[in-house]
């Protein structure tokens, strides 16, 4: 008996239909392969923003007073291993290495990593113009040696100042940091990096001949050489030499 030609008219369409969906989906398949890598990459990841390193816990009373920890002394130190270059160019460059006492459970490389931040800031001592610093390891090449040490430490390297256990202090070519201050700070600043600076940038201040000040302007940037860890005076805490020029 014939086909009914009714009947395979219907079926001849939908077949030709289904051929066309095929050829689509397969030349989607073969456009989504070849799309160039960089269509598929993530999105760009924000860089980490290096932190004090370490960051310790800051006691509420290191907050309300100039606080002195129970930090062993040990006279043992550790020296950076690492050596870093200056960012900054110069006449003059100073070599200078870290002594960190072992018992503040300071890392002396990162600790070196953070001064040298601060010497290669522009608004700092090599911001002048007149002489920079590189970071070392040998210790007949060094003209400074910067120390972070417990209380009692601090008070023998600081003789014959008296830091009272709770000071930082610079002595011919030695720059002292009392381990309680670098970690803990004082009231006087709220952020902990910054501070840090400040230290760093006082007491080589000292060691490049500067002396003591007072606050010039009540509610201006206090000068770098003032004694910002005890008072402001009415000045704004700044840890940077050229900010208050």
């Amino acid at each position: 008996m014939p086909a009914n030609p009714s009947r395979s008219q219907p079926n001849r369409v939908w077949w030709v239909v289904f051929v066309a969906i095929l050829a689509v989906l397969g030349m989607l398949w073969g456009w989504m392969s070849q799309r160039p890598p960089e269509a598929y990459a993530p999105g760009p990841v924000a860089a980490e923003t290096p932190s004090p390193t370490p960051t310790p816990t800051i006691p509420e009373i290191a907050r309300q007073e100039v606080w002195t920890s129970d930090t062993k002394a040990s006279g043992t130190y550790l020296t950076n291993r690492i050596t870093l270059e200056p960012g900054i160019e110069a006449p003059e460059v100073v070599p200078y290495r870290i002594q960190v006492e072992d018992t503040t459970e300071l890392d002396a490389d990162e600790v070196a990593r953070e001064v040298q931040a601060t010497f290669d800031d522009t608004r700092g001592w090599a911001g002048y113009g007149k002489r920079t610093f590189r970071l070392v390891t040998d210790a007949d090449a060094a003209k400074l040696t910067i120390y972070i040490t417990s209380p009692d430490t601090s008070d023998e390297l600081c003789k014959p100042l008296d830091t009272g256990g709770k000071w930082n202090c610079r002595v011919g070519e030695k720059v002292v940091l009392n381990s309680d201050r670098w970690k803990y700070m004082t009231p006087t600043y709220d952020d902990l990096g910054t501070y840090r600076s400040y230290l760093v940038n006082h007491e080589v201040g000292h060691f490049l001949g500067q002396g003591h000040v007072g606050c010039p302007k009540k509610g201006g940037p206090a000068p770098v050489m003032m004694q910002q860890s005890i008072e402001l005076g009415g000045c704004l805490p700044n840890a940077w030499p050229r900010d208050a020029d």
